[in-house]
This record gives C-alpha cells, sequence and structure tokens, in this order.
C-alpha cells in the first residue's frame, strides 16, 4: 500500500540573496567657526586691504588695539581675515604676530619712560614695586615689567643661581634680543631684557605654573611698545 508523505506548511527553500555590503559613511569636516571679532597687537598697525594681498590697494590703517568684526577668512597669500570698517570692508593679515582673536585690554604707562602692551582681559595689573608693572592671569601666570637706565641697572630674570634651559632670539618691536627660559621645578619661567633706547631699558619676565601659557607672553612681546626718538616702523604688511 502506497502512503503519502504529506508536506503541508513546509515551503521550498528560497534562492540565498546576495549581501551587498555597504560602506561606512566618511563623515564630513566640521568647518572651524569664525571667531566673531579679531584685534590688532602690531605695535604701528596694519594695512586695511581690499583684497587679501600684500600687492592690494591700502585704503587705510588699522591701529593697535582696534577690534574689528570678522566676516570671512582666508589662507591664502599668507592668511587674511576680511573684516567690517566703520565706513568700508577690507582685509588685514591674519599672521598672529600681527593681529589675534583673543579678548585683549591695553595698558599705558604713565610718566616717563613712556610704554604700552596688550593683555588679556581676564587679567589684572598692579604696580608691585617702584618701576615695576605686574600683570596677573586668573590662574597665577604673571608677567612683569621693570625699567631701568640701563640693563645692568635692571634685577635677574630669574632668583641668583637657577640654571638656564634655553635661549632663543626674539624680536621686540625692532629690538632684537635674547628670550632666556629657565630651569625651575615646576612649571615655566622665561624673560627678555634688552636697551630700547638711550636712557631706557626694560626687563620682561613671565612666570606660570606649567608652560602651555607661553603664548600669552609671545602676544605680550609682540604687541610691547615704546617710545622712540624717532619715527617707528610703518604698518605691515
Amino acid at each position: 500500500m502506497a502512503v503519502a508523505l504529506g508536506l503541508a506548511g513546509c515551503a521550498s527553500p528560497s534562492p540565498a540573496r546576495a549581501h551587498h555590503a555597504h560602506p561606512t559613511p566618511t563623515p564630513s569636516a566640521t568647518p572651524t567657526p569664525l571667531p566673531a571679532a579679531v584685534t590688532v597687537i602690531a605695535p604701528d598697525g596694519v594695512n586695511f586691504r581690499t583684497q587679501p594681498s600684500t600687492t592690494a590697494s591700502v585704503v587705510g590703517v588699522v591701529a593697535q588695539g582696534v577690534t574689528l568684526p570678522v566676516l570671512s577668512k582666508t589662507s591664502s597669500n599668507g592668511g587674511w581675515w576680511q573684516v567690517k570698517g566703520s565706513t568700508a570692508t577690507g582685509w588685514i593679515t591674519s599672521d598672529p604676530q600681527y593681529t589675534s582673536t583673543a579678548s585683549l585690554q591695553s595698558y599705558q604707562a604713565p610718566g616717563n619712560p613712556a610704554w604700552s602692551a596688550l593683555f588679556p582681559t581676564n587679567w589684572t595689573f598692579a604696580q608691585t614695586a617702584a618701576g615695576t608693572i605686574s600683570f596677573t592671569g586668573p590662574g597665577g601666570q604673571l608677567i612683569a615689567v621693570t625699567t631701568a637706565s640701563t640693563t645692568a641697572q635692571l634685577p635677574p630674570g630669574a632668583p641668583v643661581g637657577t640654571a638656564q634651559k634655553s635661549v632663543a632670539s626674539v624680536n621686540v618691536y625692532g629690538v632684537t634680543t635674547a628670550l632666556v627660559t629657565y630651569s625651575v621645578a615646576s612649571g615655566y619661567l622665561a624673560a627678555v631684557a634688552f636697551q630700547a633706547r638711550s636712557g631706557v631699558a626694560f626687563l620682561i619676565t613671565y612666570k606660570a605654573d606649567s608652560g602651555s601659557g607661553a603664548a600669552n607672553f609671545s602676544l605680550f612681546l609682540d604687541a610691547f611698545k615704546f617710545a622712540l626718538p624717532s619715527p617707528s616702523a610703518s604698518p605691515t604688511p
């Protein structure tokens, strides 16, 4: 007797489906947001040009300490900010030696010798000794400016016996001098001393818990300005 085997409910196997690999999407680069404004730190100001190039026409000069709204930026030709002036739109250099996006304030030393500098707005300043002005940051950073008639009359840049760690060349308002960093148990200590002109010498020191804030010292030196017996250099670039 034939026996029929019922296969109801057991469907024939479906053909295998090909598996297609999908590449993982590459995230697009997030554009760096533009700063709201930029401040001129160059002691003699920067040229305000019609295009982002040193060959473009100069329509004015933006003085040190002036802050302008930023419209755009280009990295071509050395880097430029497009900014909005009071009556026109133009371009100024984005070289950090001449401009900065940090929030800064200006200090003008009273009396003689006349000098000025820019420093962060969240810092404070005070006269700590005869001829010494100190600028203090929220993290305990300290920039001190001491004046004398000659470099021989200036105090040491570090406590006596402190070993030098490195020596580099730095330019402070047209004067080339040595930037000396010192070996200390913790933190960062650096100093520059120079004869600015006849009868005027400066010692500028920087102390911090770490070297991460050295950019503040570099900016301070780039913006430092003192009176000269003859006309100063022209704006750049």
